[in-house]
């Protein structure tokens, strides 16, 4: 008689392998370059842009506390200034400004969102806040208009902020928050689901309820109940550290993050409603060290990301890096080659990969761009435009496109 608990062990070690490239799958060999010359940015560190039709960018600078606007063009001479937060904020390398997004509708209601890293009375949180533009002038906002909308538990470490937000196709907000900080999970957050930390959450800024600034989508997994009875309204995934970056795929509507790992692994997943992505009892693909603490939560069995890259080299990759940025699934015209490859980017090393995924099967896994020590950028985020073209925000102050030339 077959044994069913060595099956079940099999078919779990099979779903927990790395997936591997289909060697017939090339990615396009790109270059960069920078996409507008004569201008420059303090630290930028998000891109977003309005759907008004206007072709307007605007990019976030993290510790000056500035959100700047330009025109899409390559040959724009001028940006203007849009926000500058007041103090007291905080301003430690991972806290600052960190998350800008556009409402959907912002054309009608002229409304925008910031996420930043407060600081209350020398307590520190995490902060969305819902801005307005300035009465009958949408090309600057109104810095008294603020309104916060969602306000993180006080948090005792200045990194893994996480700091993405940005509206999916169902017109909710999602929110990234790291683990609170540190090293090796020390408040045990990536798999308590009753917390905020080590997860996205999603959350309605339109309707709000029950006396709070923003409502609870009727599908997030606390609402619909059962197994996911005690995850906090708010939380969509958990088990993530610190996802810096995650987009949505303009076609697809599936969401991307790039989750940074800790000593050995970086990490692309796809999340998904009520996913668990393994910290802090796995990094990647492989158990995590310590594995004190924490079991995985009962309610969502962990996902393998679809990829991951290695600190140091290792016998089957040695393009490596140590901090993953997260990117977009390309839907630009001006590569082809590019459509429906999700570009990612380490900070450290400034190497960029693509990933072609289809059907729930890795096609293509590799290194768009040859990096030199004259080319290196160390990658802070990407940004997209109207049109699905994407860029890099790195930290020469430039904000620089690909090139298939």
């Amino acid at each position: 008689m077959r044994n069913p608990t060595k099956i079940a062990a099999l078919i779990l070690a099979i779903l927990a392998a790395p997936a591997t490239a289909d060697d017939h799958a090339p990615l396009p060999k790109l270059t960069t370059r920078v996409a507008f010359p004569n201008l420059r940015f303090d630290r930028p560190v998000a891109m977003a842009y309005p759907n008004d039709g206007s072709n307007r960018l605007f990019v976030a600078e993290q510790h000056q506390a500035k959100v700047w606007s330009f025109a899409n063009d390559p040959n724009t001479r001028e940006k203007h200034l849009f926000l500058q937060l007041p103090d007291p904020i905080h301003r430690g390398n991972e806290e600052g400004l960190l998350g800008l997004a556009f409402h959907p509708n912002f054309k009608q209601n002229h409304e925008f969102f910031v996420y930043y890293s407060a600081n209350d009375n020398g307590h520190r949180r995490s902060v969305v806040s819902r801005f307005r533009t300035a009465s009958g002038d949408e090309t600057v906002a109104d810095p008294r208009s603020e309104q916060r909308v969602w306000v993180s538990a006080e948090d005792p470490y200045e990194n893994h902020n996480g700091g993405t937000i940005a509206f999916g196709p169902d017109g909710f907000l999602y929110i990234t928050l790291g683990d609170s900080g540190a090293a090796d999970d020390p408040l045990s957050t990536g798999q308590n689901p009753r917390d905020w930390f080590g997860s996205i959450l999603r959350i309605d800024v339109d309707h709000p309820t029950d006396g709070k600034p923003y409502g609870i989508p009727a599908d997030n997994p606390a609402r619909r109940g059962g197994k996911f009875a005690h995850w906090a309204p708010e939380v969509y995934c958990i088990g993530v550290r610190n996802v810096w970056k995650f987009t949505f795929d303009r076609k697809t509507g599936e969401l991307w993050a790039g989750d940074v790992g800790q000593n050995t692994w970086e990490m692309v997943h796809r999340i998904q409603n009520g996913g668990n992505y393994g910290w802090s009892i796995r990094e990647g693909f492989h158990a995590f060290q310590p594995q004190r603490r924490q079991r995985p939560d009962v309610a969502s069995p962990i996902r393998p990301p679809i990829v991951e890259y290695p600190h140091a080299p290792t016998a089957d990759r040695k393009d490596t890096g140590l901090s993953i940025t997260g990117g977009y699934v390309y839907r630009g015209k001006k590569i082809p080659a590019l459509d429906g490859v999700y570009i990612y980017g380490d900070y450290d090393s400034g190497r960029i990969w693509g990933l072609r995924f289809e059907d729930g099967k890795l096609l293509a896994n590799a290194q768009l761009v040859d990096v030199t020590p004259k080319t290196k950028l160390n990658i802070a985020s990407f940004g997209e435009d109207q049109n699905g073209e994407v860029y890099l925000l790195a930290f020469d102050g430039r904000i620089h496109e690909f090139s298939d030339q």
